[in-house]
């Protein structure tokens, strides 16, 4: 991590004029945005406004979706009334396919090819969680099978077909 001197001052603020947001210049610097703040703060500078934008207008914006990190693409749908206005884009489709809303603890939606990222209704099958944890165990017992007969082998701690 890169040391923050009183010399860096002038070039901090000049880019702060500039428009370039703190998180951004703090990156450029290999430092914390925090550690931007502390030292500011120490040198006596004007404190940032608070930022006001939210939704697209705020420069952090990405679209209103992202990966989250059991790998679903997560969508902004602050329609639904949940706390958090992300939902996965899966459960998304598949509700739009039956035209109502999952019963929460009862319905999950399974990826037939094994894909997170492919949410094609064709690959999209709403069920219980008893039928999911069936459907799963179809799998393993099936790569267990061609496990046995020497389709898939385990070699350098992992299996390959």
């Amino acid at each position: 991590m890169a040391k923050i001197t009183i010399e860096h001052k002038n070039i901090i603020e000049s880019r702060l004029q500039a428009g370039e947001s703190l998180r951004t210049i703090a990156k450029s610097l290999g430092v914390t945005y925090q550690a931007l703040q502390y030292h500011r703060r120490n040198w006596g500078c004007i404190p940032l406004k608070k930022c006001t934008v939210s939704g697209k207008e705020h420069a952090s914006w990405t679209g209103g979706e992202y990966i989250d990190r059991w790998g679903y693409k997560m969508i902004r749908a602050p329609e639904r009334g949940m706390c958090n206005p992300y939902v996965p884009e899966h459960i998304l489709i598949a509700e739009q396919q039956l035209g109502r809303q999952l019963i929460k603890r009862k319905e999950v939606v399974h990826h037939i090819n094994g894909d997170k990222q492919d949410n094609r209704p064709t690959n999209l099958l709403v069920c219980t969680r008893s039928e999911h944890r069936k459907l799963h165990g179809q799998l393993e017992q099936i790569g267990y099978k061609l496990f046995q007969q020497g389709v898939i082998i385990f070699e350098d701690g992992e299996y390959k077909l």
